[in-house]
């Protein structure tokens, strides 16, 4: 720790400190320390965090909803199993493929 670096010591409950870091994680950052010094920085910054998911007012997905979601990805993933998706190794192929149709 250099003279530009201040320690802060927050006590928690040891579950909340466990499922903290379990977020933590799932968010890709390597400790529980390293997002609060995140969303530290940001709240200072004055930034708006939605940790990569969508802001919107409808709530959750509808059931019959999330099942159709289900079943297109399950055919997709058998069309895919089965050669019927058009696949590439990188974005050249991609954009060569767009522009021969």
């Amino acid at each position: 720790m250099n003279n530009s670096t201040a320690r802060l010591t927050i006590p928690m409950d040891k579950t909340l400190r466990l499922k903290l870091g379990k977020c933590a994680n799932d968010l890709g950052f390597d400790s529980p320390q390293a997002l609060l010094r995140y969303v530290s920085k940001a709240i200072v910054d004055g930034r708006k965090l939605t940790f990569g998911q969508a802001i919107d007012d409808w709530g959750p997905v509808p059931d019959h909803v999330a099942k159709r979601w289900a079943r297109q990805a399950t055919k997709h993933e058998a069309d895919r199993q089965a050669g019927k998706i058009k696949s590439f190794d990188n974005a050249e192929e991609a954009l060569k493929y767009l522009h021969s149709q």
